[in-house]
């Protein structure tokens, strides 16, 4: 039997796709969530019309998303006792059907990490999902890069979006299998989407959309600083509207920041994954840290500044998005003219989800209910 262990909206949007075949197939499959975002899973499960976790291994920090790095021992202690009193029921589970356990997780988030050492505590195979994205520096991005790293040595399947990412994996000589999807999950993610709209009250005029909460940004409060102050100024000439990330409040309050924010240089709530989408599409273009933005802005061909010093991502790189390297001169030439670097929407003849679960039926592992 397939267990799928998450935590957060990434890795949720990304897998829904593969979870949503797996239904269509009639395949069991037992879901454990950590809950690092846990007030938005549920509503986003909602959204995608997938049932709620079998398990929830934790609630983040007293039924709060996880916005400080001081939460995260106490809700790994809360992930560890829970484990602990479940093992000996979800190994029993995992084997209940003639099919090998298997445990997948996704990405390079702590929830991944979780994921990947339970599979290897109950003695199923780990299988990894967007394997590889590796940038070989274990500052940046920082943990994720020591995530990846830590979950390429427990997994035994690696599911690399690209030839970049299985490459890298073989460069650091993973046990197992190494299977090329072609692209990004995120692909079929974003066909899910509904003709919707967005219930954020737009501007008139074109706006740009802001979303920064990596944790590269927050542990630099002058570099992230200077792009608030930067964004302020550009506000000036079209609305800008900012997405409010917890963990990005936080740091704001923390730094004094709010006073930069006002009807021209708007913060709106996070939105969920449909909304967001809906809200990218209707922006003139994106400023984020974030490697799923990127990953969805390069899917549409959407202008997107990446504030980063590099990416692990290649995806859109040669079109529409561009990587800052937190360099002002680079992020005033975005700002400048971001429409000259709209591109038409990708055309991939493949579906990603769709060469996971074709993989994974070769090996057995789809056992009907």
């Amino acid at each position: 039997m397939i267990a799928y262990v998450y935590g957060t909206t990434a890795e949720l949007i990304k897998m829904a796709p593969i979870l949503i075949r797996l239904r269509e197939r009639r395949v069991s499959v037992i879901t454990l969530c950590t809950g690092q975002h846990v007030r938005q899973i549920p509503t986003l499960l909602d959204d995608l019309g997938l049932p709620q976790p079998d398990v929830w291994l934790a609630r983040g920090n007293d039924g709060n998303d996880l916005e400080r790095f001081a939460d995260i021992p106490r809700w790994g202690a809360t992930i560890a006792a829970c484990f602990a009193r479940q093992r000996r029921t979800l190994r029993a589970r995992l084997r209940a059907s003639r099919s090998s356990p298997l445990v997948i997780v996704h990405g390079d988030t702590l929830s991944a990490v979780a994921g990947a050492v339970a599979g290897r505590m109950l003695r199923a195979r780990v299988a990894h999902v967007e394997a590889g994205m590796l940038s070989f520096n274990l500052r940046v991005p920082f943990p994720e890069e020591l995530d990846r790293l830590i979950i390429a040595r427990l997994a035994r399947t690696h599911y690399a979006p690209n030839a970049r990412a299985a490459a890298n994996l073989r460069r650091i000589k993973v046990r197992g299998e190494i299977v090329d999807t072609g692209t990004n999950t995120i692909r079929d993610a974003i066909e899910l989407v509904p003709p919707t709209a967005t219930d954020v009250a737009l501007p008139s005029e074109p706006f740009g959309l802001v979303s920064l909460h990596r944790t590269e940004l927050l542990l630099k409060p002058e570099v992230f600083r200077t792009i608030l102050v930067r964004l302020r100024e550009e506000s000036r000439s079209r609305p800008i509207l900012f997405l409010n990330h917890p963990v990005t409040a936080a740091a704001i309050a923390k730094l004094g920041l709010d006073v930069l924010f006002d009807e021209h240089f708007r913060r709106v709530p996070r939105q969920r994954f449909f909304s967001f989408i809906a809200l990218l599409k209707a922006s003139a273009f994106l400023v984020t840290d974030s490697g799923g933005s990127q990953q969805e802005c390069a899917q549409l061909g959407h202008p997107c500044l990446l504030h980063r010093t590099q990416t692990e991502h290649a995806d859109g790189l040669d079109g529409p998005v561009v990587l800052s390297h937190l360099d002002p001169g680079i992020v005033d030439a975005f700002l400048r003219s971001p429409r000259t670097f709209a591109r038409s929407p990708r055309a991939d003849s493949h579906a990603p989800s769709d060469v996971i679960v074709d993989h994974l039926a070769s090996h057995g592992y789809l056992n009907p209910a």
